[in-house]
């Protein structure tokens, strides 16, 4: 449904979608609001199928998401809300909210920046032909939008290497951004991840990667308490980095609970 420049969707959350503590994986998150984001531009006719006719491709190259404790159960259904907040000469700024079925939970917040990529000089191209297909409503804006500067890594907490494999690459033959996310999320301390619950996490992608490359993830603490991945491919370029937040995990749902609510 699109009302005044905001689209909303609503979607059923699946076993695969939740994580032990019943909350939307972080795959989750990401999927779906991207899934949003294709169904307005499919709207404008401008999605991935129709831009390709030019020789043009949509690129996603960062994404800030706030998340919240919301407790979400397999077959409940949430609603993905998304507008475009900014457009300007070389970016498209995406925000989101997704919300719950009760009174509108909120689940999870942010604000994305994207790209158009020209895919025979892979330059960069300028936003104009959207400007007259899109509305912008700038005074819903999550965000300041402000470019985020990821400190340089004083350190290695643990590290990880990973091959991709045709589980990794999406229908552009190329290692999916949320592939990334998920290796990054990998060097998490075990400790860590079994008492705290993520709470933030902004990415910020770089380069592709493809089949049988490799790629290393490496972990570092920060001075104020998140966690910083790096991600390089086999020559040692960053293809992404992120920063993750975490809280404590006070409250784990028992299954019984689970069992026992009513469908």
């Amino acid at each position: 449904m699109l009302t005044q420049g905001k689209y909303s969707h609503t979607y059923t959350a699946t076993a695969k979608d939740i994580t032990p503590s019943y909350t939307l994986t972080p795959d989750a998150l990401l999927m779906y609001f991207q899934d949003c984001f294709a169904r307005l531009m499919t709207i404008h006719h401008l999605a991935a199928f129709d831009i390709v006719k030019q020789r043009r491709m949509w690129v996603i190259t960062e994404v800030l998401i706030d998340i919240s404790p919301a407790v979400t159960f397999w077959s409940e259904d949430f609603t993905v809300e998304l507008w475009v907040s900014e457009l300007t000469s070389l970016r498209i700024y995406c925000d989101f909210r997704i919300v719950g079925k009760n009174a509108g939970q909120l689940i999870a917040k942010g604000t994305s920046q994207w790209n158009i990529l020209n895919l025979d000089t892979k330059r960069l191209e300028t936003t104009d032909f959207l400007a007259s297909r899109l509305t912008v409503v700038p005074e819903l804006m999550v965000d300041n939008h402000k470019k985020v500067r990821f400190p340089k890594p004083q350190s290695c907490d643990m590290e990880l290497e990973h091959r991709a494999t045709r589980l990794d690459l999406d229908f552009n033959r190329h290692v999916s951004n949320r592939s990334y996310v998920s290796i990054a999320l990998l060097t998490m301390p075990a400790e860590v991840a079994a008492t705290h619950a993520l709470s933030s996490l902004t990415v910020h992608w770089l380069r592709e990667t493809y089949l049988d490359e490799l790629i290393t993830c490496r972990m570092a603490r920060t001075g104020d308490g998140c966690f910083l991945h790096t991600l390089t491919n086999g020559e040692g370029v960053t293809v992404c980095e992120l920063i993750s937040r975490w809280r404590p995990q006070p409250h784990v749902v028992d299954v019984s609970e689970v069992l026992g609510r009513d469908l």
